[in-house]
């Protein structure tokens, strides 16, 4: 099921840099106001912005800003970083999410990229439609997901829930 809505390509640039250049930790996505397209709601080190799109004049700036926050970020423990993350769901409406998910298997350090479906018992029935609905154009365009993480409470989005799903499909 299709709900017409399309998938803004800052989405797709913020996945890439999630997934390549290890920019972020997580990106959250939401529908627009207006229900036309999937857009990036925030990242692990704010506001998402576009290189492409920036000035060429502030973009130097603007890209040693974000190393010095990604370097910031990195010296968190995963754990803290994963609570900030959760903390950013909303109550009572519904998200999509992807987080480059680390954790350990055999004595190595691994990584998996999680694709979320937030959508909590307290949203609104046409909230959680519109977002069931457009899933599947989002999660399409997003190719390298290792695994999807479905959640409708705290509970379901918690760092030990996660944890034990990739443990149990880890190779």
């Amino acid at each position: 099921m299709s709900s017409g809505i399309t998938v803004d390509d800052e989405c797709k640039n913020a996945f890439q840099d999630l997934k390549v250049t290890h920019d972020y930790k997580f990106v959250l996505f939401k529908i627009s106001d207006d229900n036309k397209a999937i857009i990036v709601d925030t990242t692990s080190l704010g506001p998402y912005e576009d290189m492409e799109k920036v000035d060429p004049a502030e973009k130097d700036a603007k890209l040693a800003a974000r190393k010095a926050a990604k370097e910031k970020l990195s010296q968190k423990p995963e754990l803290e970083i994963y609570e900030s993350f959760v903390k950013l769901l909303p109550e009572n409406e519904c998200r999509y999410a992807v987080y480059d998910f680390a954790y350990q298997k055999d004595g190595s350090d691994r990584n998996k990229i999680l694709f979320y479906a937030w959508s909590p018992d307290t949203a609104k029935i046409k909230n959680k439609m519109v977002y069931a609905s457009s899933k599947d154009s989002l999660r399409k365009s997003l190719i390298g997901v290792a695994q999807d993480v479905q959640a409708t409470d705290l509970e379901e989005a918690s760092y030990e829930t996660a944890l034990d799903k990739v443990l149990r499909t880890a190779r």
